[in-house]
């Protein structure tokens, strides 16, 4: 079912597989990258593949281009879902970075997820290194869940950001 046609659904108990994800390193960095690209406005992106493990992470345009509020654009979601169905993938993490505070869901992230499946990666740009934190939030429930940086094998990026395709061309 593609997430457009998508029922609410009542989250099942998380089995040990899904208290983890399993991101690709070079994923992990492009991602801390865009994050980085996009200051002082907060970045935001998806992270698509399987149970958990990432096969390839999107970078989006924030389309609140905004310093503490992330909206996905909408476009540009609509082509890596698609893009992921037609691979036999989904969405399993929207990441989204917070420029000036800790790697922490704030009231208005955990108003804002309505994915219960997919998890919600916070990266913290506050002090001198980035700080990532993965999340669930189901009916406004947080709990947090451990990142696995995996350096055996490499995942895809995509940049879907207008401003990236519009430099040079």
């Amino acid at each position: 079912m593609l997430w457009w046609t998508r029922k609410q659904r009542r989250a099942a108990p998380l089995t040990a597989a899904q208290r983890r994800i399993v991101i690709p390193e070079n994923v992990y960095r492009r991602m801390i990258n865009h994050c980085y690209e996009e200051r002082p406005l907060e970045a935001c992106g998806l992270l698509v593949g399987e149970a958990g493990h990432v096969a390839a992470g999107y970078a989006t345009d924030n389309q609140e281009r905004s310093p503490i509020l992330y909206r996905v654009d909408d476009r540009q979601l609509l082509a890596a879902a698609e893009e992921a169905h037609q691979l036999g993938r989904e969405i399993v993490a929207i990441y989204h970075s917070h420029v000036a505070s800790e790697p922490i869901p704030s009231r208005t992230d955990i108003a804002q997820a309505t994915w219960p499946e997919a998890f919600y990666i916070i990266i913290s740009l506050k002090g001198r290194r980035p700080r990532a934190r993965a999340w669930r939030i189901v009916d406004g429930q947080v709990s947090e869940h451990l990142i696995v940086v995996a350096r055996h094998f490499d995942g895809e990026w995509y940049d879907l950001r207008k401003a990236v395709r519009t430099v040079g061309g």
